[in-house]
């Protein structure tokens, strides 16, 4: 029996919508935009950017998810949204067109996944940073004399929220004489 490719696609989007609406918040604020199953988000990326090689900043960017008809085959889009008055990031990974470069894509990456790591290129994160990418040529210079300069990268320090749970806390056991265990939380 054949599997239907769309109904795999709505069934992977209705999951997908679940987790990111997890990550919804202060930091990162999702809107999915049209009908279930959301082929399109607009996110809005509450984090200090740099905007220019000065260095320039911006304290927030909006961006438009795409997810394309052949999703998760293809790639999603992430662009900056016409209009948000919102500046493309002066980042290597970075198109100056306001296109992200987000590098390889996997089949089995989460959207989640796929957004926590835009965050992290917003804030200039180091270790997620691919600095052989030429998506702006003329941001590699600026990247190169300032990658080591923590005043200037990462330029934003914020936690960024995840879609897991807390874990729960630590379970301390302790027995007291022959009377029942006593279970306390430990901070």
């Amino acid at each position: 029996m054949a599997i239907d490719p769309r109904a795999l696609r709505a069934v992977r989007l209705k999951h997908e919508h679940g987790d990111l609406m997890k990550l919804n918040g202060s930091i990162i604020k999702i809107e999915p935009l049209g009908s279930e199953p959301y082929g399109s988000y607009r996110i809005t990326f509450n984090l200090r950017t740099i905007i220019s090689s000065t260095p320039t900043y911006q304290s927030k960017t909006v961006c438009i998810l795409e997810l394309p008809e052949n999703f998760p085959v293809a790639m999603p889009r992430l662009h900056i949204a016409e209009g948000s008055g919102s500046k493309p990031p002066w980042h290597v990974n970075w198109y100056i067109g306001g296109t992200w470069c987000a590098g390889d894509w996997n089949i089995e990456e989460s959207l989640v996944n796929y957004v926590y790591r835009c965050a992290k290129i917003l804030q200039f994160d180091k270790g997620i940073t691919n600095p052989l990418s030429w998506a702006n040529k003329d941001a590699i210079p600026f990247w190169n004399a300032n990658k080591n300069n923590a005043s200037i990268i990462p330029c934003d320090r914020q936690t960024l929220p995840t879609a897991d749970a807390p874990p729960p806390p630590p379970l301390k056991i302790s027995i007291l004489s022959t009377a029942k265990p006593k279970i306390t939380f430990k901070p």
